[in-house]
């Protein structure tokens, strides 16, 4: 490692405390080398960006902005360990987070053994289409999601031999991150879909507008719609704090929005892309209004 890299790459290996970038005078994000803020159904897995407002974190349950996830043929793996680096060019903080592809989610009764994976996951793949075919019965799923408590069934995620690394950099400015996402170290094999996961809480941002011209207001954002206007935005009610994010040729854009008591309160803007070794890059606007 030259003297340089070693001046401008700033290594965080034993960093207790996250990395807080002031985007302006209310404004900030940070990342977090381990899993916090570990909150609800996501509290065992990495995290991107964290918006702040005020010093308030937004994410809730929400995963952060520019996050990878990997569908293959046989499980979804998501990260649990992670590296982080920050360094300055002029006035803008550059945050690199390399993901690693270790974790994949089970489902356990109780104390019992683990529910036959296949069979659960046929059962959430109809219990899914359903969601989205009736959009006016999402309330009812929603309860469902909750009696699944008192059933005792629990999402667990373990860690496994690692898939890859997924090398995430985050550009930070003042009305927008730009987002550069290296999938060039991961197992391509009975891989399916590549997902960039864009998001922060749903108690906050419960307002859906694009370029369409379509508004939508909680449970009616869906929770995986595609998205195809040009240009989505998930704002807060009082319309103070929104982001915004633009369709790119090649990939589909989704929009979701969940918040069922005890299990998920996300609102998010996703990628999906078709399997490759390539680079993706994308930009988060960030609009505040005073």
């Amino acid at each position: 490692m030259n003297s340089q890299t070693t001046i401008t790459k700033l290594q965080s290996i034993d960093l207790t405390e996250p990395i807080t970038v002031n985007l302006s005078d209310r404004l900030a994000v940070k990342l977090y080398k381990d899993c916090r803020p570990n909150c609800l159904e996501t509290g065992a897995l990495q995290k991107g960006l964290v918006l702040l407002i005020d010093g308030c974190e937004l994410i809730e349950e929400g995963m952060g902005f520019g996050v990878p996830i990997v569908r293959y043929e046989d499980k979804t793996f998501f990260s649990s360990t992670a590296d982080v680096s920050f360094r300055k060019v002029g006035s803008d903080s550059i945050l690199t987070k390399a993901f690693s592809l270790d974790t994949v989610s089970l489902k356990k009764v109780g104390q019992a053994s683990y529910i036959d994976d296949g069979l659960y996951s046929s059962l959430r793949k109809t219990f899914q289409m359903l969601y989205l075919k009736h959009k006016k019965l999402s309330p009812i799923f929603n309860k469902a999601m909750e009696l699944r408590d008192l059933a005792n069934i629990k999402t667990e995620f373990i860690t496994v031999k690692p898939r890859g690394t997924i090398t995430v950099t985050y550009h930070c400015q003042p009305t927008a991150i730009t987002i550069q996402i290296d999938f060039s170290n991961i197992t391509l094999k009975k891989c399916i879909e590549l997902i960039v996961l864009n998001e922060q809480g749903s108690s906050v941002f419960r307002r859906y507008v694009d370029s369409n011209g379509l508004t939508l207001f909680g449970n009616k954002i869906g929770a995986w719609a595609e998205v195809t206007a040009k240009k989505a935005s998930l704002q807060n009610m009082k319309r103070e704090v929104s982001f915004i994010l633009q369709k790119k040729d090649g990939v589909q854009l989704f929009r979701g929005w969940e918040q069922t008591r005890k299990r998920f309160s996300w609102a998010g803007l996703s990628y999906s892309l078709v399997p490759n070794r390539g680079i993706f890059n994308y930009s988060i606007g960030l609009e505040l209004q005073k």
